[in-house]
């Protein structure tokens, strides 16, 4: 989707939410004290509304509760309200309760689902909100490639790895450097990935996490890396995954390429003697991209538009000192298939305070172009792709550039 108006697309939303600076959560239960636990870090939960007398008198995670009377007997104009209920019956019973009352959904309170959105997906309202109400900036998602090396030719690599001539390996200073620009501007990100190529091939990859999660894990809630179950970590590796609360999702290829995976079990093994959380991606197939046989290069930019928001690829991609709109577009850059286009990243370096609403326009798939350039020749992420092929099928040889790359 593209802005009409650069730096103001929220503006209306955005009016709504600087007068209400914090947040009140409805209730006081299990459902809505996990949660302001776990994004206490925003800094924005002022309390709870409850009519539970003892919960009043006691509080809930470190905040006070209030009664409901402080909604209903006047008007709050102070806060904005999340309602938060185990129960759909008892979340549609508050909503329509505030709504007879005079406040807005999704204006003057949410759910608290729809507050936060698909997590690393689709954090719409919070991104907006922290931006106008704490002027801060908030990502769903990002990666961060300090090597492309890999072990594997996989033909359907999303990192389009067997394209490459030759692998890029980025110094660890250089990459920390590229973390502190990142972080500099960006408050929050609710995922944030060390990605690859195989990320355990990357000398410095201890050291990486190390350093990203001393300086920057309060900012950051999921901190995650992908192993594709070839590579045994070392002890030092594991403590430092560990003492960083990371988590490690772990490809399996097993019935695919079974000598290649002959050391998986070793490494869950060693995983779990470490209590590391970990993940098993093991999927029945992969989407494919299918660069070669994709062509919309005839469709109208209002046409390509539409696509890209059906298409909604949360995950943006981190490196020098530039954010891109997605990081399919940039692996395919580093692949050697496109040249590099403005229009798909946004410079961080030296930001001016007046660019920060473009930024967060930019950060929600908004841009001057309205598409990411690779959309005309890929066919979409995950559900929004039809086209499926066998996982980690592997590939003789590098693959020869389709007739359309640079």
């Amino acid at each position: 989707m593209k802005w009409t108006n650069k730096g103001h697309q929220f503006d209306s939303l955005g009016n709504v939410f600087r007068k209400r600076s914090s947040v009140l959560v409805y209730a006081a239960s299990a459902p809505g004290v996990e949660l302001v636990e776990k994004y206490k870090s925003l800094g924005i939960f002022a309390g709870f509304i409850d009519r539970d007398l003892d919960k009043q008198k006691t509080g809930a995670a470190g905040l006070p509760v209030y009664s409901p009377d402080m909604l209903f007997k006047q008007r709050d104009e102070e806060h904005l309200i999340l309602v938060s209920f185990k129960a759909e019956y008892d979340n549609q019973n508050i909503s329509a309760r505030l709504r007879r009352a005079g406040y807005r959904q999704n204006v003057d309170f949410f759910l608290f689902r729809d507050f936060l959105g698909h997590i690393g997906v689709n954090s719409y309202y919070v991104s907006i909100y922290m931006f106008y109400a704490q002027n801060k900036i908030i990502l769903p998602s990002t990666c961060t490639i300090p090597s492309t090396a890999c072990n594997l030719n996989c033909r359907h690599c999303l990192n389009f790895t067997p394209y490459m001539e030759k692998f890029e390996s980025r110094s660890l200073k250089e990459v920390c450097d590229d973390i502190d620009v990142l972080f500099n501007v960006v408050d929050y990100t609710f995922r944030f990935q060390i990605s690859g190529g195989e990320p355990l091939l990357y000398k410095d990859f201890a050291e990486l996490v190390d350093y990203i999660g001393k300086k920057y894990r309060h900012k950051i809630d999921v901190y995650e890396t992908v192993f594709n179950g070839t590579v045994v970590p070392s002890e030092i590796v594991c403590e430092t995954i560990k003492r960083n609360d990371m988590q490690v999702y772990l490809d399996n290829y097993v019935g695919e390429i079974p000598q290649a995976m002959n050391k998986r079990e070793e490494i869950i093994e060693r995983l779990e003697s470490y209590g590391i959380d970990w993940l098993d991606n093991t999927v029945p197939d992969w989407f494919n991209l299918d660069v070669e046989n994709t062509d919309f290069c005839d469709l109208p930019d209002e046409t390509m538009e539409e696509w890209f928001d059906i298409c909604n690829n949360p995950w943006h991609c981190w490196e020098k000192g530039k954010l891109y709109v997605c990081n399919f577009t940039e692996f395919a850059v580093k692949a050697g298939l496109l040249v590099e286009d403005e229009n798909d990243c946004f410079d961080l370096q030296n930001l001016q305070e007046k660019d920060r609403a473009a930024l967060l326009e930019f950060t929600l798939g908004y841009s001057e172009r309205g598409y990411a350039q690779l959309c005309r020749r890929c066919a979409g992420w995950a559900d929004v792709n039809p086209k499926r092929v066998k996982v980690a099928e592997q590939a003789k040889c590098k693959l020869s550039k389709p007739s359309w790359a640079v």
